[in-house]
């Protein structure tokens, strides 16, 4: 970590000094998450079959909140639907045909807000082109066909003897919500009972 600008007076505040105190204050806020509460749901986010006869794969992912591997707060604040269909082109195949077995997970993304025109058209032919003025914290809501690799990252011990452990950061940036056993047929609904 480089650490956070140290601002005088007279000295001039350019947007890289912003963005290195913005990335400071991150960083602190995702460490104090990962190492103080570790990481995973801490409301809600319970995984309902959507009980809709026109989409039956189509899950319903309830409001709630967790913190996400990487120490990033991840807030659902309303129900969010999900097809699995939507994902069967990237449904692995394995000797005895297409896997049965879908998690669902959600990560933290950030979601680009307020477009302004940078820059302008030289000769006026062109539409001006355009860049987020603003970033939105959000989430992303997605269908996993393997479970990421456990990293143990809540497996350490801050009191033990010998230098402070840093838990690593597992490869994968999701929160696994459910456990879904697809039907065997796409016109077949899911139920709860096949929700995990």
């Amino acid at each position: 970590m480089n650490g956070r600008p140290d601002y005088a007076p007279g000295t001039y505040l350019g947007a890289d000094d912003l963005l290195a105190e913005q990335r400071y204050r991150w960083q602190r806020l995702r460490r104090h998450n990962r190492y103080l509460h570790g990481w995973g749901v801490v409301c809600g986010l319970w995984v309902v079959p959507a009980n809709d006869p026109t989409r039956p794969w189509t899950v319903r992912v309830c409001p709630g909140y967790a913190i996400g591997p990487y120490g990033d707060e991840i807030t659902v604040p309303e129900s969010v639907m999900l097809d699995v269909r939507d994902y069967l082109w990237a449904r692995p195949v394995t000797s005895t045909g297409p896997a049965r077995v879908a998690h669902v997970g959600v990560r933290y993304a950030e979601e680009p807000r307020r477009l302004i025109a940078v820059g302008s058209a030289r000769c006026g032919c062109r539409d001006p082109d355009y860049r987020p003025s603003r970033v939105r914290d959000g989430f992303q809501v997605d269908v996993l066909w393997e479970l990421p690799a456990d990293s143990g990252a809540n497996d350490f011990d801050l009191c033990a003897d010998g230098p402070v452990p840093c838990p690593p950061c597992p490869d994968s940036p999701y929160v696994i919500l459910a456990r879904l056993t697809l039907p065997a047929s796409e016109g077949d609904s899911l139920t709860a009972l096949e929700t995990d």
